[in-house]
């Protein structure tokens, strides 16, 4: 169930919100052609781009190119997890001093609750969803922030207190709200 928005997430809204982040972070002027290069740079994108190819053509990668990438795909979620941990070395998450606690709560709450209560909402009633699909697309919904937020705020030296404080919340009550999602929909 999880695929299909990755793949979306990475070929759609990845590069715009990299092109936003580029063009209010840098200091130079984002043109058409530094934002198509700033997507060429990006290992996930064309990571992604790569392998919608090779799914669309049918084409089987041979063993020899496709140990390395397995190799490398499978060290990026506890790259991304080493990094997000050295992050909270010496933080306190939610301290009162850095000024963001209230926005780091909010968007917990939006990611938990309201996310969540909208794919309910939406699967639901527009989309006609019952039981297996329905359930998987609200637990979709409450799965926590992706570290891909923290390591996007760490690049562009922006949000990063709210992004690693999000992040942590939402990893440390996904679950619970998981199981109340469960619980409120069996």
């Amino acid at each position: 169930y999880v695929a299909p928005l990755l793949i979306f997430q990475l070929a759609f809204f990845t590069p715009l919100f990299l092109m936003a982040l580029d063009a209010t972070t840098s200091s130079h002027r984002t043109t058409p052609l530094s934002f198509v290069l700033m997507i060429l740079r990006n290992p996930m994108i064309v990571g992604t781009g790569l392998g919608l190819l090779v799914a669309a053509t049918g084409w089987t990668v041979p063993p020899l190119i496709l140990e390395p990438i397995h190799l490398i795909g499978g060290a990026a979620i506890p790259a991304m997890l080493i990094a997000f941990g050295m992050s909270l070395n010496g933080s306190k998450p939610l301290q009162a001093a850095a000024g963001r606690r209230l926005d780091a709560l909010l968007a917990s709450f939006f990611k938990l609750v309201v996310h969540p209560l909208v794919a309910y909402l939406f699967a639901h009633f527009v989309l006609g969803m019952q039981e297996q699909a329905l359930f998987a697309a609200v637990v979709t919904a409450a799965l926590p922030t992706a570290q891909n937020v923290f390591v996007a705020a760490s690049r562009y030296r922006t949000g990063v207190t709210v992004a690693r404080d999000t992040v942590l919340i939402t990893t440390v009550v996904a679950v619970p709200a998981m199981i109340g999602v469960a619980l409120l929909l069996a």
